[in-house]
């Protein structure tokens, strides 16, 4: 979802400063997530909701697994005097072969058996109405866990 372009009024402004910030960080984590899964890199729409939050949660649980078993603390402490750490973007970098080029990865089939169900979530998904009515209802959602309930 976009933010507001120009924001009037103080649940707009809310809204806007809420959303850039959680957008960077949300976009940040999914390229490290779609740099080592190619399924997280094709179209999610055939798929139905309950499989894509199992894809995502496995993809998460697998690469808490990898930062875990490549993370040497003593090492890191020792040998890296920047507190930002910028040893640990070795990581993230993409799946390396053992011919030391990056892996390519086989494309995603699309075998038809979702067409229906993504169709229809697609067409809810370009509603105006729908898209609008989310949008609203998601900035009062925001201005009230906030706690602004006046002006």
């Amino acid at each position: 979802m976009k933010t507001i372009p120009n924001p009037q009024s103080q649940k707009e402004k809310s809204f806007a400063a809420f959303q850039e910030g959680y957008r960077k960080d949300v976009e940040r984590c999914f390229g490290i997530l779609q740099a080592h899964w190619a399924i997280i890199r094709g179209a999610a729409r055939m798929y139905d909701e309950e499989v894509l939050r199992s894809i995502m949660m496995t993809c998460i649980i697998l690469h808490n697994m990898i930062v875990e078993d490549e993370h040497d603390y003593e090492a890191l402490e020792e040998h890296e005097p920047d507190p930002m750490k910028t040893a640990l973007t070795r990581i993230y970098e993409r799946p390396m072969g053992p011919n030391g080029h990056p892996l390519e990865h086989e494309p995603l089939v699309q075998d038809g058996r979702f067409n229906n169900p993504m169709i229809d979530r697609y067409q809810a998904m370009q509603s105006s109405y729908v898209h609008e009515r989310r949008h609203i209802d998601l900035i009062e959602h925001l201005w009230e866990m906030k706690g602004n309930h006046n002006g």
